[in-house]
């Protein structure tokens, strides 16, 4: 008879006895679990241990599975990021080279000058940071930024 047939019954009739027993049992059933529970941990910080030993004899730090990945996914991450800033970099490098510059005569305008580089007085005004659109001088040199 398994286990919850013997709840059952002890539940259906009120058989006291019954009821005893099927506690007890459960209580012998988690008393193994734990065991089995505890028996587990031990041999996985035993071959913890043991692994350490190993990296320790090779002058190597011990480190978890789990460290090693989020190590790894930490080198990946890095290793992206460079690459990412090295893009950036190139790409600057070339707007820059790519950049006109543009000597202000006069009676130019900012939109004048955006209207014959085919691109927006704004863009002009903000890459060289001019703060009066209305007020730029002849002699004055402007980046041209790339379409």
């Amino acid at each position: 008879m398994s286990l919850w047939d013997k709840l059952k019954d002890a539940v259906t009739t009120d058989d006291a006895e019954a009821a005893e027993e099927a506690r007890k049992e459960a209580e012998a059933a988690q008393a193994e679990a734990d065991k089995a529970k505890v028996e587990a941990q031990a041999r996985a910080d035993e071959a913890r241990r043991k692994s350490d030993e190993a990296a320790a004899k090779a002058g190597l730090p011990s480190a978890t599975a789990e460290e090693k990945a989020q190590a790894d996914e930490a080198r990946e991450e890095r290793q992206d990021d460079r690459q990412e800033a090295r893009e950036e970099r190139q790409e600057a490098r070339q707007d820059a080279a790519a950049e006109e510059v543009y000597t202000v005569k006069s009676g130019d305008t900012l939109s004048k000058i955006g209207q014959d580089y085919g691109v927006d007085w704004r863009d002009i005004a903000r890459v060289n940071n001019v703060e009066d659109p209305n007020m730029i001088f002849p002699g004055q040199k402007f980046k041209i930024p790339k379409k």
